[in-house]
């Protein structure tokens, strides 16, 4: 159970399990987000060495096979972003290989890294979405019609399946939008479009498994660019927060619930990050699960964490999670 107290002798109990265990931190890889994710890695890996764990980096590249095989870790601490990472596909080689991982097995993974089949399994559990068109290449000038006739301006262009924000664009009006979608169809041929939620953003940190979810102090987000884009997930000075996030109390309580849900419904496991936007009467919008959130210096969840003042229990859980 998750305190918040940082009680030493507590800490050391949890730790027993992985004093004798080999964890490999997984990171870096082949996907638009390797830097972040050796940031992440390097960050987690200094946290198991103070808490007297035996870590090893292990940058993920195409022969991670043979890497495996010969550094005979215990566990991997995943913390590989993006793609390969967190869709499903690194958590089934290492069930081939019997190695017990972190966070969400291979099914949550794979769902959460699309987020057009995220927003359908939320949508038929009355979990609130906003509304959405996908990108009909075929059908450009239809598909612009859809788009204007059912979300109208401004609306945002989301790739489907990237992280971290890469590639997500504000569109306010019709100007540039033909060539904006030629660059999408070069970039990031599987994209939608969403509608723009005027009202502010919340991330929340959730920590656990079906049967015992914790959620973590919901932080609000400020960012000094027109949305939380990558720029502003991950350069300091370019967002200001908000920690605990200032939430009608009732909004708040519903807003959990929705969380509990979702992290169920999408068979999700381990530290999650769901971003969700609040309209001007705080009434939410889910827009997606991130199934491996940053965990660089100045990412969200090390944030919650310290403020709940249980940031090594929550790298805890985190190690609990590969026991499925």
């Amino acid at each position: 159970m998750i305190n918040g107290e940082g009680n030493q002798m507590e800490l050391a109990e949890l730790l027993k399990p992985y004093l004798n265990k080999k964890i490999g931190v997984l990171m870096g890889g082949l996907s638009s987000e390797r830097e972040i994710s050796l940031r992440s890695g390097e960050n987690v890996y200094n946290t198991l060495l103070k808490m007297g764990l035996n870590a090893i980096k292990i940058d993920v590249g195409p022969d991670i096979w043979e890497e495996l095989r010969r550094y005979k870790i215990d566990i991997a601490f995943n913390v590989l972003h993006g793609k390969f990472g967190e869709d499903g596909t690194i958590q089934g080689l290492l069930e081939i290989m019997g190695i017990p991982y972190t966070g969400s097995g291979v099914l949550g993974s794979a769902i959460a890294m699309n987020k057009l089949i995220t927003k359908k399994i939320l949508k038929q559990s009355s979990i609130p979405v906003p509304s959405y068109v996908p990108i009909d290449f075929k059908e450009v000038d239809k598909t612009i019609n859809t788009i204007e006739s059912q979300l109208g301006y401004p609306f945002v262009l989301k790739p489907n399946n990237e992280g971290s924000s890469i590639g997500v664009k504000l569109i306010k009006d019709r100007s540039n939008l033909d060539s904006i979608i030629d660059h999408y169809k070069s970039n990031y041929p599987d994209c939608f479009a969403e509608q723009y939620i005027n009202g502010r953003e919340i991330t929340i940190g959730v920590v656990g498994n079906k049967e015992e979810i914790f959620i973590l102090p919901i932080m609000g987000l400020k960012p000094k660019n027109e949305f939380y884009d990558f720029h502003a997930k991950y350069t300091k000075g370019m967002t200001d927060f908000e920690l605990p996030a200032k939430i009608n109390p009732e909004k708040e309580r519903i807003i959990k619930e929705y969380t509990i849900k979702a992290f169920r419904e999408l068979h999700l496991n381990g530290v999650v990050r769901f971003d969700v936007m609040l309209d001007m009467e705080d009434n939410p919008f889910f827009l997606e699960a991130n199934t491996l959130p940053g965990m660089t210096e100045t990412s969200d969840i090390p944030a919650m964490a310290r403020a709940a003042n249980c940031y090594e229990e929550i790298i805890i859980k985190i190690l609990d999670s590969s026991i499925k």
